[in-house]
């Protein structure tokens, strides 16, 4: 293999599991959505205009409770909060017009800007807008076949399919644990989730638990 196609290859290799984590996540959203009377093209709009899976949830479980609009944007909110705190670490290293940084950061979710992470604040900006992209068209496809063959799928935890994120995001976190510090925070991030999962309103834990393992590793940065 010639360095000119070695490159691209690298780039797409710790792509397509994102991907492919989205393909089956997507179907057991779109399953779900159906199943609490969404049909399929609501579902699938949704996920290509949205494209958040977090909020998604988060709204398809009000709209299944018969809350109201208000409620369903409020929990789409407080499930994103997140990525003002993603967004504030990447934003150093977009470039260009106003447009193209734009695009850029509709690209972020949480698996394109993990793989894109190159660790001490840097980031791979053409592996980040190859991950959103792939990672766009797997969910919403994936949403399409869930909706379409809802009933067939059935409950999406029998195949495994709400699984394929955490593990996706276990293997990504492995990959960083290189020191004591790395450690320190992960086991501080998972302490800080578990303590809260069983009472606080769901995407609460995870936005403490990273709140405050960035507050910690900043003040451990400082102190350096």
């Amino acid at each position: 293999m010639t360095e000119t196609t070695a490159e691209p290859v690298r780039t797409l290799r710790p792509v397509l599991p994102v991907a492919a984590a989205d393909l089956a996540d997507g179907m057991a959203f779109g399953a779900l959505a159906a199943s609490v009377g969404m049909g399929v093209l609501a579902p699938v709009a949704m996920s290509l205009l949205v494209f958040s899976g977090s909020a998604q949830y988060g709204a398809v479980a009000v709209i299944a409770q018969h809350g109201s609009v208000w409620a369903v944007v409020g929990a789409a909110a407080a499930l994103n909060a997140r990525y003002l705190l993603m967004g504030t670490t990447i934003a150093p290293a977009l470039t260009g017009s106003a447009w193209s940084r734009a695009g850029t950061a509709m690209l972020i979710t949480d698996g394109s800007w993990a793989v894109a992470h190159r660790g001490e604040g840097q980031y791979d900006l053409r592996t980040l807008r190859l991950a959103g992209a792939l990672c766009l068209c797997g969910w919403t496809a994936g949403t399409g076949l869930g909706a379409l063959l809802g009933d067939a799928i059935g409950d999406p935890g029998r195949l495994g399919l709400d699984a394929a994120y955490p593990v996706f995001f276990l293997g990504l976190l492995r990959s960083h644990l290189k020191d004591a510090r790395a450690w320190g925070l992960a086991v501080l991030g998972v302490v800080t989730a578990a303590a809260l999962v069983f009472w606080a309103p769901p995407g609460v834990p995870v936005l403490v638990a990273g709140a405050a393992g960035g507050v910690t590793g900043a003040v451990l940065g400082v102190r350096r």
